[in-house]
């Protein structure tokens, strides 16, 4: 992600999600489920007052190490998006998520937390990929003509599971380590 692969990101997501979230320009802005703070760093740049968690003690470290080469005045925290205990009820004029939330086991919990911290009138601005493309049964299929097809099945199955992906532009695709992502399904 941060030798510049991830395509979907830089150009649908972001691009889509920064016209939708609007001005943030002096505003307290939580970022739930920063990773290592790509998108933390941009809206700090656009003027927002930024603080990133996020679960994995690793990508807070990458956040850090970041911050410190280059600081915007972000402050980052291990945590769930689920559990935001360590800040105090109406903290936040916004909370932001990209691409995160479809990725935690406790969406209900996280929505409450986020609703409990967000200021009166606040508003939570987030991206999830939509289920249908996040099942066991998704992926690609040759038919016997020799027809490449996409396959989407097992769309109710709300057991958990775990998704295997690289990113496909890297300049040696077959040498990327995986990655493994917990999908905790949900259905629109």
């Amino acid at each position: 992600m941060r030798k510049g692969r991830d395509v979907c990101r830089d150009y649908y997501n972001n691009p889509a999600f920064l016209r939708f979230v609007g001005d943030l320009k002096s505003k307290t802005v939580l970022d739930a489920g920063c990773g290592e703070g790509y998108n933390t760093r941009l809206l700090a740049k656009f003027g927002a007052r930024m603080i990133g968690v996020d679960i994995s003690p690793k990508m807070i470290e990458f956040a850090l190490e970041e911050e410190q080469n280059r600081p915007l005045g972000i402050r980052y925290e291990v945590a769930s998006f689920s559990d935001l205990s360590l800040f105090e009820d109406e903290s936040f004029d916004v909370v932001v998520s990209f691409m995160a939330l479809m990725d935690g086991p406790n969406y209900e919990g996280a929505v409450k937390e986020v609703f409990r911290v967000l200021r009166p009138g606040g508003e939570l601005v987030f991206s999830v990929t939509h289920p249908c493309f996040m099942t066991r049964g998704f992926g690609w299929i040759e038919d016997e003509q020799g027809s490449i097809k996409l396959t989407v099945s097992d769309y109710f199955d709300n057991r958990p599971w775990l998704e295997h992906w690289g990113f496909s532009h890297a300049p040696e695709p077959n040498d990327v380590t995986l990655f493994t992502v917990p999908v905790f399904p949900k259905t629109f």
